[in-house]
């Protein structure tokens, strides 16, 4: 999915349960002799920016309709799918609207020599990154890294430590303009080359995009120079993308567009990322797998309250402890008309702009059925994919109308807000609203609006 500018904070924590032990991994691999699956917290799934955002002059910073979902991948595991389900839990910890038009789940079957990583990266222009499987056999880290002052990263990468001694400026999500520069280990002379990049953002808001604009500050996408034969710069890529929502790991396809000898590539930007692993996969495209998707049985939204949030570092580095909830929370909610609670099925099984609208505290607890996948073959293992296609909004003072669920997004609106169209009010539609977007919320609701989580003194 995407929107316009990015959010503060990962958002909406798919957080998957188990039907028989818990919360297994989000990432699960399956063999033919599966062992018990493990624990395992997962990333952010959404990770989609306030729908609109304004600059200094009231105007509209950039808009855009939203692109192919995510995939998000799911830690590695064994697990057992025979008389089972998975289960997630897709929830807004934080202060905003939900808008979920579609969600799934696709099995990944593939060799067990390959790993397999969705084709996801948050692009700031289109075009958006089309779903693809990103297939990968012996990917090794670069040669070398370095930083903007000539300081040696490699060991943090290699350690899968996080780093980053850029300068932070006073808007949120903005730095000192600042650069990963990686030796590929061998000069390219063509084929294919991938960059995996595991990492995260400190996003900025629409507040901090409103004030930066008023300093003449735009934020500048990362992009790619390469180094050619003769020691020249070149740049090659103008939007590498970024981690979209929590710590992950994106995919860099810069097959056929770095000059020929090219042996050292450096990422240039202005935003607050920060790495801790980067691999280098030359792999053919061209491998076995086979795609299945996963029926989804059971979709109810209800409140779960906010689970306890855990900030790390580097800033941005936000974790939530799912079974640790408080009722209450620092948050209000955008006044009008939530779906109601309880099977929400129907409106996540296409992209239709029939959607469940939910906010802070919701949650949509999600179970699908592996039960009639197809066997593995043998040597094969299964990974899964969980997608989802919709948007969300901050309430941001300079999000648009960030105080109100309204107006509500659709899929060819182009830009938010949209004027001169109007959501679809076919007979469907209207059905749909009266139907199922029935819980009026004022923002006014909550009996507190501190954290109070039991135990806890």
């Amino acid at each position: 999915m995407q929107g316009d500018s990015p959010h503060r904070h990962h958002n909406h924590h798919p957080h998957p349960r188990d039907a028989d032990d818990g919360p297994p991994p989000k990432r699960m691999r399956s063999s033919p002799t599966a062992g018990e699956g493990y624990r395992h917290p997962p990333p952010g799934v959404v990770a989609t920016p306030p729908l609109q955002s304004q600059d200094d002059a009231g105007r509209v910073l950039k808009s855009a309709p939203a692109a192919p979902p995510p995939q998000n991948p799911m830690p590695k595991a064994q697990e057992k799918e025979k008389n089972r389900k998975l289960s997630f839990r897709f929830m807004e910890p934080l202060e905003e609207a939900v808008y979920l038009d579609r969600t799934g789940l696709l099995a990944v079957d593939h060799p067990a020599a390959v790993d397999v990583y969705p084709n996801e990266y948050f692009a700031s222009n289109p075009p958006y990154p089309p779903f693809k499987v990103v297939f990968s056999r012996n990917a090794q880290p670069p040669a070398g890294a370095w930083d903007e002052h000539g300081h040696d990263v490699l060991p943090q990468l290699l350690a899968h430590r996080y780093f980053g001694d850029f300068q932070v400026l006073s808007f949120a999500g903005f730095t000192q303009l600042h650069s990963l520069e990686l030796d590929l280990g061998e000069p390219y002379q063509g084929g294919p080359l991938w960059l995996l990049m595991h990492g995260e953002i400190e996003y900025f808001t629409a507040t901090g995009m409103y004030a930066a604009g008023q300093a003449k500050l735009q934020p500048i996408a990362p992009y790619v120079e390469a180094q050619d034969a003769n020691g020249k710069w070149k740049r090659v890529v103008d939007d590498l993308g970024f981690p979209a929502g929590g710590a992950r790991t994106m995919t860099a396809d810069l097959t056929g567009k770095l000059p020929s000898g090219t042996r050292r590539v450096r990422i240039w930007t202005n935003l607050q990322i920060y790495w801790d692993n980067v691999l280098i996969s030359r792999t053919a495209q061209n491998q076995n797998a086979r795609l299945t998707s996963v029926p989804l049985s059971r979709a109810d939204l209800q409140f779960h309250g906010f689970p306890l949030k855990v900030e790390n570092q580097p800033p941005g580095n936000v974790k939530y402890v799912y079974e640790k909830t408080s009722a209450t929370g620092p948050y209000t909610r955008p006044a009008g008309a939530y779906t109601r609670f309880g099977d929400v099925r129907s409106l996540l099984a296409a992209v239709d702009d029939r959607m469940a609208v939910f906010g802070s505290g919701d949650e949509i607890a999600l179970d699908f059925d592996p039960r009639k996948l197809p066997a593995l073959p043998k040597g094969w293992v299964r990974d899964y994919f969980l997608h989802a296609h919709g948007y969300e909004k901050d309430m941001d003072f300079y999000a648009y109308e960030g105080n109100a669920v309204d107006p509500l997004p659709f899929h060819g609106m182009g830009t938010y807000p949209y004027p001169g169209k109007s959501f679809p009010l076919d007979d469907a539609h209207l059905k749909y609203l009266l139907e199922f977007n029935t819980r009026h919320m004022s923002g006014h609701e909550p009996t507190g609006y501190a954290f109070q989580y039991p135990g806890a003194k």
